[in-house]
């Protein structure tokens, strides 16, 4: 299955990669970009390695089943302890939050963390703003 879905993710000289860029950070030309994640990607043991962030979480042979069930609880079923700056961008497409929901994301964080909602971003948004984005780390972590 894996390989299948590979291939169909490298078909048409990655189209599919278009299509999730534009989806995940409408909006943002990504021209100058893409090439780069494609000339990556093309090397298969790269794209074996990108994809399998996903295939951890979304294994469709174990999706939903009871084991895959308590292995997410035990990795994500408790509050993080440490100061965490979570960002989040207005247009991103995979992850459609409202400001109220970024807000909520620090009482499951240690003290001290923040979260931002920024304005005219999407999923993408160190490619899109890079030193924007980078000031807000780089501010957070030097407090």
């Amino acid at each position: 299955m894996q390989e299948v879905i590979e291939d169909l993710i490298s078909a048409d000289n990655f189209a599919f990669i278009d299509n999730i860029w534009a989806d995940w950070s409408p909006g943002y030309d990504a021209k100058e970009d893409l090439p780069h994640v494609k000339e990556c990607l093309s090397d298969r043991p790269h794209l074996e390695t990108a994809l399998g962030y996903y295939w951890g979480q979304f294994d469709p042979v174990r999706f939903g089943s009871p084991t895959w069930i308590e292995e997410q609880r035990a990795a994500w079923g408790g509050a993080v302890r440490h100061s965490v700056l979570y960002l989040h961008g207005t247009n991103d497409g995979c992850h459609g939050l409202d400001a109220e929901q970024v807000a909520s994301v620090t009482s499951y964080l240690g003290e001290g963390s923040r979260s931002e909602l920024i304005e005219g971003v999407g999923h993408f948004m160190l490619v899109e703003r890079p030193a924007e984005i980078n000031e807000k780390i780089v501010g957070f972590l030097r407090r």
